[in-house]
């Protein structure tokens, strides 16, 4: 059985592992152009993945991470429920929506025709939006708990208000970069897009150390 610790850290290295491994193949197939996408942003996410059998290999991934999110979201709302003394059904109904979303966005990913388009599009913006959401909704609820946090901790909890921050801005800059239109929009908006994911993703792994180092982890709760 793998601990909550390692659950958490599941979520970030395999979405890490998807879209890096298939950006991988699709440059070597080149069926995708090769920069570095985080400030280069030469290519979406989608765009990096959704030829050839860079597809397959991140479709193959994602049936799993959806499953493992799932369980994240448990495991945090019950740990949640162990310093605030109630439940956050809130947090956990967002968790699973975004988790439902990414299967969503991952079937129909390389499909062609407006409702596959889409249907895409839906996936994705309720996957990222959501889990913004529900992480900042969970450090908002332990931050009203008072709870105590050891030098231990302190580190890692102010890394997860540091991503959380990041992706708010980072949306932000996402709004600027839609209302003013400026001539490099697409690498703008593809720049963005890659560091949103990546602060996203890291604040699973994040929170499972914070898990850890804290009086009480979800294992504890029943």
């Amino acid at each position: 059985m793998f601990s909550a610790r390692s659950i958490a850290w599941f979520n970030t290295f395999i979405p890490l592992l998807a879209v890096i491994g298939g950006y991988l193949i699709a440059t070597h197939q080149q069926a995708a152009e090769a920069c570095i996408p985080l400030w280069e942003g030469c290519t979406s996410i989608s765009r990096g993945v959704r030829n050839g059998d860079a597809l397959f290999w991140f479709r193959g991934f994602m049936m799993p991470l959806s499953a493992l999110l799932v369980f994240y979201w448990v495991l945090q709302c019950r740990w949640l429920e162990t310093f605030t003394g109630r439940r956050h059904r809130a947090i956990l109904i967002l968790g699973v929506i975004s988790a439902l979303s990414l299967v969503l966005y991952a079937n129909f990913l390389g499909s062609q025709g407006d409702f596959y388009r889409f249907m895409r599009r839906f996936g994705v913006t309720f996957y990222f939006a959501f889990a913004a959401l529900a992480q900042l909704l969970s450090l908002h609820a332990l931050n009203r708990s008072q709870v105590q946090v050891s030098a231990g901790a302190q580190g890692w909890l102010r890394a997860l208000w540091g991503l959380v921050i990041a992706q708010w801005c980072i949306g932000l800059a996402s709004l600027a970069v839609t209302i003013m239109e400026p001539r490099n929009q697409f690498q703008l908006a593809n720049i963005v897009e890659w560091n949103f994911a990546l602060a996203m993703v890291c604040f699973y792994g994040v929170s499972g150390e914070l898990w850890h180092r804290l009086p009480r982890r979800p294992e504890d709760c029943r």
